[in-house]
Formats: structure tokens, C-alpha cells, sequence
């Protein structure tokens, strides 16, 4: 062996040492799967593995997809699963209920029949609802819970924010029948003009987003179980003011700064008179509604730290 020879050999074999101690920096990669959770078919989205879970509620006019852009980093430390709601996408709805407390025990046996122990719950827009529901009503079940931007039906600033004009599409979501026949076949278009008029950036969110999401709501079915979900926000008010007990589950409450940024004080009051006891608020800066596609590294950033800390990490 020539001494050339011996060096290459030399150097071969210790940069194949290096790339042995290099860290891992690949993404996790996102599993889109469909499972039968007794009567129902659940369609959800998985990365990640481990012990500890984060389960991602989607708000309307959305689908699971619309946590594409935080499942990988958040994938990096723990068990991510975003589900479909029932009724939405490829997920069933057997029994046709639309009042957050249902939709939360779809949820929690969605969680129970995928194994999970005491997952931290999040929620953006109405699944921001439902996650506050599955902790009113499994607070043994969860690490904790995280609202995105929404404010909950009967608690302030709730009837304010109903009572002024970005509020539009309550009262048409409202008018059963016609809401369907006004906007089936044209789901792009509505969706496409309702993301851009609540977003800081518009770009944020492409035309082929809008098509997943707008694919998410195709069948009459679907199209309806999405009005459906603002149809039961008086029967969701009458629950949620019923919710007076102490409440000790860690809170995370995000408003974006264009959103319910604002808002962010009025909300931890309100949670506060309800009997809440340990609340966290955070502001994403720059953003519109949309968090987890305008900012997405903000968004993470405000879940993984307080994930840290309901986990104990």
C-alpha cells in the first residue's frame, strides 16, 4: 500500500466517523392515516414518536392541514396527531353532533383508542373550542391545553367580537339551507376570500392550500357539518358559562397580534372568573388569524415552550 494510499483510506474512514456523531437533522415525516375509533372513521395526520403527545385541533374553513408547516419541528421532541373533526375531510360524523362538548368526546376517544396518556391538547379557532371543552370535561386526561386565537362562546369578549362587523359569516353560517346552496361548488372561492380578509399575510397561504381545505369541505356533507359548528354556538355558550369549578389545568392562551391579540387580557379574566387557576398568554407578533402558516416558527416556538413545562421536560 502506497503511503498516498494509506492517507485517502486515513481520511475515508474518518469522515465517515464524523457523519456516525453527526446530530440527526432530518424532519420527521408526516404519516396521513385513517382509523376506526368505534362507530367513526377518523382521518389524522402523525409524526414523531415517543411518550409524549400533542394532539392539534384544526378550525374552520380548515382541515388538519392546516398544521403542515409546525407538525416536523414539533415532531422533533414529541408524538404529534392532528386530527380531522368529525364531519370534516375524511373524517366521519355517525352522530351528527356539533356542540364542542361532543366534538371533545370525539376527541378524547380518538386519543384513548390511539393509546395516548395525558396528551397536551391544542386548538386554533373552533378547535381551540373544543380543546377548552376536552379539558372542562377530562381534566384528568390531559397535560394540558392550548387555545389559538379564538375567543370561547359565552365567555368574554365573546358577544362583543359576535356584536361587530368581522363577525360576518356567523349570521350567514346561520341560515341553514342557503348558506349550503350559496357556497357548494364555489368552496375555493369563499374560503380563498374569508383566509385573505383575516390574514396579515395572504401569501402565507397558497391556492393550493385553499384547494386542500376547500377538498375538506366538498361533499354536502362535509359543507354542512363546517356551518354546523357555528350553528351550536348558543348550545356551546350555555355549556361553556356552566364550566365554574376551580380549574387547575395549565392554560396557554395565543392571540395573534392582528387577531385576538388585543383580546388577550379580557380572555384571562374571563378564564380567571371561570375558576382558572394557571394561565399563560402569549402574543405572536406580525401575525394574522392564520398562526401555524403565517408564523409558523412563532407558533412552535409558543407551543414547545409550554409543552416543556406541562411536561416537565
Amino acid at each position: 500500500m502506497t503511503r498516498s494510499t494509506s492517507i485517502a483510506r486515513f481520511a475515508l474512514l474518518a469522515f465517515a466517523t464524523l457523519l456516525c456523531l453527526a446530530p440527526v437533522t432530518a424532519r420527521s415525516q408526516i404519516m396521513d392515516r385513517t382509523v376506526q375509533v368505534g362507530d367513526q372513521s377518523v382521518r389524522y395526520l402523525a409524526a414523531g414518536t415517543g411518550d409524549k403527545a400533542i394532539v392539534l385541533l384544526h378550525g374552520w374553513p380548515q382541515s388538519a392541514d392546516e398544521f403542515r408547516k409546525i407538525i416536523p419541528d414539533l415532531a422533533e421532541g414529541y408524538h404529534v396527531y392532528a386530527p380531522d373533526l368529525s364531519g370534516i375531510g375524511d373524517s366521519t360524523a355517525p352522530n351528527q353532533r356539533w356542540n364542542k362538548a361532543a366534538l371533545a368526546g370525539d376527541v378524547k376517544a380518538f386519543a384513548d383508542h390511539m393509546g395516548l396518556k395525558d396528551p397536551l391538547v391544542v386548538g386554533h379557532d373552533i378547535g381551540g373550542m373544543v380543546a377548552y371543552a376536552y379539558a372542562r370535561l377530562y381534566p384528568d386526561a390531559l397535560s394540558g391545553v392550548a387555545i389559538l386565537d379564538v375567543p370561547i362562546p359565552g365567555l368574554d369578549p365573546a358577544d362583543a367580537i359576535a356584536a361587530t362587523a368581522h363577525a360576518w359569516h356567523y349570521d350567514f353560517h346561520n341560515q341553514v339551507g342557503l348558506a349550503e346552496t350559496l357556497v357548494e361548488g364555489r368552496q375555493a372561492a369563499y374560503f380563498g376570500y374569508f383566509i385573505n380578509k383575516v390574514s396579515a399575510n395572504p401569501k402565507a397561504i397558497s391556492r393550493e392550500d385553499i384547494a386542500v381545505y376547500a377538498k375538506a369541505y366538498e361533499t354536502p356533507e362535509s359543507l354542512r357539518a363546517g356551518f354546523e359548528l357555528y350553528r351550536a354556538f348558543d348550545e356551546d355558550a350555555a355549556f361553556f358559562k356552566a364550566q365554574v369549578s376551580r380549574f387547575t389545568v395549565p392554560m396557554l392562551v395565543v392571540g395573534a397580534e392582528f387577531s385576538t391579540g388585543g383580546a388577550l387580557p379580557i380572555m384571562e379574566d374571563s378564564f380567571a372568573r371561570q375558576g382558572a387557576t394557571d394561565i399563560t398568554t402569549v402574543i405572536v407578533e406580525g401575525s394574522g388569524h392564520w398562526l401555524a402558516e403565517e408564523k409558523p416558527a412563532a407558533t412552535v416556538q409558543a407551543i414547545e415552550d409550554f409543552a416543556a413545562v406541562v411536561f416537565n421536560d
